[in-house]
């Protein structure tokens, strides 16, 4: 698939958005919130999440970060350009 972008990407159907992430996404940091193990991917343009169940297998949640708040957890860990995300 060609370069993507984050609006494109959500209306995709979760299982293709996971995917595409594991494919072509490049691996950031993670993140431990209750339950969950959150991956951050660094994918074309915007950043994705991806959210692992307890058992680190079956992915949870898929999402495109849109928006600098949904950043906020990573910032103290890592540096981010944050320029980078598309504000349309």
């Amino acid at each position: 698939m060609d370069m993507i972008r984050a609006e494109e990407f959500n209306e995709l159907p979760p299982h293709l958005q996971a995917e595409l992430v594991l494919e072509q996404g490049h691996y950031l940091h993670h993140r431990i919130r209750g339950w969950c193990k959150i991956d951050l991917y660094w994918l074309h343009d915007f950043y994705v999440e991806l959210w692992f169940l307890y058992d680190l297998k079956s992915i949870g949640l898929v999402r495109a970060l849109t928006d600098y708040a949904h950043l906020e957890p990573y910032l103290d860990t890592i540096k981010l350009k944050l320029a980078l995300i598309n504000k349309e």
